[in-house]
């Protein structure tokens, strides 16, 4: 072999050496560039090592993840929030060494503390989880007190985090809701005067005495004697004057009571209406009307929570509304008109905390309106002591309250429905000799049912709420 083949077989060598190294380091950089996933809590961190030096590492979004030298060949990588990132690594060349995907989970220590505690307290096994929005809380109570008492643990271990409570009761508590609605209206009604009225087919006669709705209609049905003023002419025609004494004095009195009774389960809402819908037409673009059905009437709902010690928070909304000529809209003229009613609403919508079997009441509700109104013949009105005779005045005084009585109680379920009552058990329909002899409505005792009035208390039902039955 001479020389120049042994130079050949050299640089081969070299040329081959060199290609395997840069293979290999390709092969690495695209080792390094692709991504693995690493895991974190909140406030947790792990190192990374490299196989080659960094120069410098940066994440994505520092607000989830962030990254720092240890030294050389080492990275620390901490998570910051919870979030998805990527951090990247490169050498003194600008080339990459290495990138991870950063899934970093909210930190499951406080919901550790909180099950471990809560458990030991109560001895009932609670769940708790970190979630992306706060602590969620789990598990079955078995009163209201004891989950109270671990929901107050997981605020206390969750810091400023918002603590979600999934804790359901074994035996779920029900609050029956008394209200009491009770509305006085009184309206004061006071006219007095005279009216005179242009009236050529009533003949030539004149009415004193009590005014109506429709004066024109008694005018129209009666010819009184008690004329003193008939026919004259006026530019040549014959005219006639009627004239009314309008005196009226009204006095009414209104007492509305409801008394809704609702029965429902802790931190479940509830809602009851008395009353009715009346339809809005409603145009729509296409030359076409729709209705819409407006509620109205004597509404309430509430949500109770019991609470620790027998408390229940009450979250009520009762409201009575009825419909209103005064505020009414009419749309169309003659046949085709439409008049939709205005609403009266008094409604009061309040949060409060009490105990079973105590009240609260909702007073306050007051209208007190006043309208006058004058009516007279221009200048012959304002001449004194005879103008009263060319004038008259009406006084209307309306006064209303409402008053709101509310009273919450924790119930439960009775075993024997027998000793449940019904508000007909006691009634009868009569037959002809009571109804027409007795002038009786209801007939005897239904069967079964004991006509001893010593037995009264026991046919009641057996609690402090429910129907009247007396």
């Amino acid at each position: 072999m001479n020389m120049s083949n042994i130079k050949n077989i050299l640089k081969f060598s070299a040329v081959s050496l060199f290609s395997f190294l840069v293979v290999v380091n390709e092969i690495h950089v695209a080792q390094a560039r692709s991504s693995s996933s690493i895991i974190l809590e909140v406030g947790n961190g792990k190192l990374i090592e490299l196989d080659s030096s960094v120069t410098s590492a940066f994440a994505a979004d520092p607000k989830i993840a962030e990254v720092r030298p240890a030294n050389s060949k080492t990275l620390f990588v901490f998570g910051t929030g919870v979030g998805r990132t990527t951090i990247s690594a490169v050498n003194g060349e600008g080339h990459p060494v290495g990138q991870y995907d950063i899934v970093v989970n909210p930190s499951q220590y406080a919901a550790h503390q909180v099950k471990e505690i809560a458990t030991q307290s109560s001895g009932v096994n609670y769940g708790s989880r970190a979630g992306q929005n706060g602590l969620d809380l789990t598990g079955n109570a078995p009163n209201p007190e004891n989950g109270e008492r671990a929901w107050e643990m997981a605020k206390d271990q969750a810091g400023k985090a918002d603590v979600y409570d999934h804790v359901r009761l074994k035996d779920s508590t029900q609050v029956n809701l008394q209200v009491q609605i009770v509305e006085m209206s009184r309206q004061l009604v006071r006219e007095i005067g005279v009216e005179w009225q242009n009236m050529n087919a009533l003949g030539t006669s004149a009415v004193i005495g009590l005014a109506t709705k429709n004066p024109l209609a008694a005018l129209a049905s009666s010819q009184s004697s008690f004329a003193f003023l008939s026919r004259f002419k006026i530019g040549g025609k014959q005219t006639t004057l009627e004239t009314i004494i309008d005196a009226l004095a009204q006095d009414q009195l209104v007492h509305m009571l409801a008394e809704p009774n609702l029965t429902t389960s802790s931190g479940e809402p509830a809602s009851f209406l008395v009353g009715g819908e009346y339809p809005i037409p409603i145009s729509s673009y296409n030359n076409t009307v729709s209705v819409q059905f407006k509620q109205y009437g004597i509404s309430l709902s509430f949500v109770p929570t019991v609470l620790s010690g027998g408390r229940i928070n009450l979250h009520v909304r009762p409201e009575v509304s009825q419909l209103s000529s005064n505020g009414a809209v009419s749309f169309g003229e003659g046949n085709a008109s439409i008049s939709i009613p205005a609403i009266t609403v008094s409604r009061a919508d309040t949060t409060i905390e009490l105990g079973s079997g105590q009240s609260f009441a909702i007073a306050g509700l007051f209208q007190d309106n006043t309208t006058t109104q004058g009516l007279g013949l221009p200048g012959l009105g304002d001449i004194p002591i005879l103008g009263a005779l060319f004038k008259s005045n009406s006084f209307q005084h309306n006064q209303s309250e409402l008053v709101i009585i509310v009273t919450p109680y924790i119930v439960k379920p009775v075993s024997n429905p027998d000793l449940l009552s019904k508000p007909n058990d006691h009634w009868s329909a009569p037959d002809d000799y009571q109804r027409v002899f007795q002038m009786s409505q209801t007939g005897g005792r239904r069967k079964g049912i004991e006509k001893n009035a010593g037995n009264k208390a026991e046919e009641r039902i057996p609690s402090d709420v429910g129907f009247m039955v007396d």
